[in-house]
């Protein structure tokens, strides 16, 4: 009867060890072969941070615009120290300078993709300005005060761009009334959204985007303003093809 029993207790052993092997064997092919390697694209990151406030309600009522990116976007993100660096190198580039809530910024994402893989544009830097630049308010003698300073590349970000910047012109409360007013800071700006094409470290052109019949941010996009918005982007992809250095200057801005 022990015989028997150690028998019985070895082919169970050996009927333990095969299967073990076999589980381990197929583990080893379904790791290797199965399972694939997950890369997170900056163009996958671009759409989850876009998307991921889709048709939120703002403070206002507004509701968040809808927006549908693919992952095979052209946006690649750069941090503001890194344009610099790319500027200084005399590099040649497209950047997109925006933010997720910006509503305005929303109007253009969709046409500026589409211009771009229309023009073969198959990268876009992607500076997120939302907490790098300063800000403005009135004092009692309604003088315009910085309240929160700009980081040091934003303002490095302002001398290598100079030459294609708007001013300043913030609308700010007075600290006495409460009321907005508009007043001129001794700046430049860099303002949501703009697209610029940088050539050999120069700052050729910048585009809003922002068609002339949109006058809400948050209204429903027609046929005609995406298509004005992708012919300003056109006009813009443009000067990266452009070997002439024959380009036209208006007010020192080229």
């Amino acid at each position: 009867m022990n015989t028997r029993k150690r028998a019985i207790a070895f082919v169970i052993c050996l009927f333990l060890l095969l299967a073990l092997g076999i589980v381990y064997i197929f583990s080893e092919l379904y790791t290797e072969s199965e399972i694939p390697e997950v890369v997170v694209t900056d163009g996958m990151l671009f759409k989850e941070e876009y998307e991921a406030i889709n048709n939120n309600e703002n403070e206002d009522g507004s509701i968040v615009r809808e927006l549908d990116i693919s992952e095979d976007n052209p946006f690649v993100y750069k941090d503001a120290t890194e344009l610099v660096e790319s500027i200084d190198n005399d590099e040649t580039f497209v950047v997109y300078f925006g933010y997720a809530s910006c509503p305005w910024c929303r109007s253009i994402i969709t046409p500026l993709i589409e211009a771009a893989q229309e023009n073969d544009i198959d990268t876009i830097y992607y500076v997120d300005v939302q907490n790098i630049r300063d800000r403005y308010e009135l004092n009692d003698d309604n003088e315009a005060v910085r309240t929160v300073e700009g980081s040091e590349a934003y303002y490095e970000l302002l001398d290598r761009l100079d030459s294609v910047l708007e001013p300043y012109s913030p609308l700010v409360y007075t600290t006495k009334s409460g009321k907005l007013k508009n007043v001129e800071i001794d700046e430049k700006r860099i303002y949501a959204p703009s697209v610029v094409v940088v050539k050999n470290g120069e700052a050729m052109e910048l585009k809003t985007g922002i068609s002339e019949l949109q006058t809400d941010a948050y209204m429903q996009l027609t046929d005609e303003m995406i298509e004005e918005s992708k012919g300003e982007f056109t006009e813009l992809f443009e000067l990266l093809n452009d070997e002439s250095q024959d380009y036209i200057c208006e007010d020192q801005k080229c």
